[in-house]
């Protein structure tokens, strides 16, 4: 009842937004280091009537010091981006309460393999992330060859779209994992894993390869599961896991 949330980097507000709408009764603090986005996150909770969300301007690894646990934590889209993704994530560890919930997306190391080469393709072309850097490396990768890694990301999205292609090929700062790299986290630092949001489809396939109920819990079996379909988290691992409680 009433859980409290903190949304690790909210960004422009969409995560907190849907949040706020999602888990009865709920208080969120949502936090970012921009300035400008959080403005137009409170826009948006002000356009939806939202004020059960708290915005506030700050760095994630330094959060530690308002002294707070949280019943939920989210961690959408910034720990990937971060100098240490794993140091980061540790940060927001003891703002955990015993037994409270975690929800993490992470980038695959897998399903991504296309998104490293256009990445690289763009670094060797020095393509800088402004409106004309973005113009011509997407011309660039457009005229590759049919073969080319790199091309692959025409299948995104994210490709046709400036902001899009900024965060999907110029970003200046990602990290890729793999799950057996996740699982050694969790374990190191007492969460367990409860599952990953995936489609139906995804589910179904899942559970014909691995009929074990209990394999939905095994991210062993997750693993080999990508490694049969490589594209299964093209956009992202979205984990639920839980605190430990001693």
């Amino acid at each position: 009842a009433a859980p409290e949330v903190l949304i690790a980097g909210c960004g422009t507000g969409l995560q907190a937004v849907t949040s706020a709408q999602a888990y009865s009764n709920c208080k969120i603090l949502a936090i970012d280091l921009s300035a400008a986005s959080l403005a137009y996150a409170q826009r948006q909770a002000n356009k939806f009537g939202l004020s059960n969300i708290e915005l506030a301007q700050a760095d994630l690894l330094k959060l530690g010091e308002i002294g707070r646990q949280f019943d939920l934590i989210e961690a959408g889209g910034v720990l990937h981006h971060l100098a240490e993704p794993f140091a980061g994530w540790k940060k927001l560890l003891p703002m955990l309460r015993p037994g409270g919930l975690m929800k993490v997306a992470l980038y695959s190391e897998i399903a991504r393999r296309d998104v490293a080469a256009a990445r690289e393709f763009a670094a060797a072309g020095n393509y800088q992330p402004d409106l004309e850097g973005i113009r011509l490396c997407r011309q660039a990768i457009l005229r590759l060859p049919e073969e080319a890694a790199a091309r692959s990301v025409l299948r995104s999205a994210d490709f046709y779209s400036t902001s899009g292609f900024r965060d999907l090929v110029l970003h200046g700062r990602e990290h890729r994992m793999s799950l057996p790299q996740i699982a050694e986290f969790l374990a190191e630092n007492g969460l367990e894993f409860i599952g990953l949001e995936t489609s139906n489809d995804v589910r179904d396939a899942f559970a014909r390869r691995f009929p074990d109920p209990a394999a939905r819990k095994d991210l062993a079996a997750w693993h080999q599961f990508e490694i049969e379909n490589p594209e299964t988290f093209l956009t992202m691992y979205v984990l639920w896991l839980q605190k430990v409680v001693a």
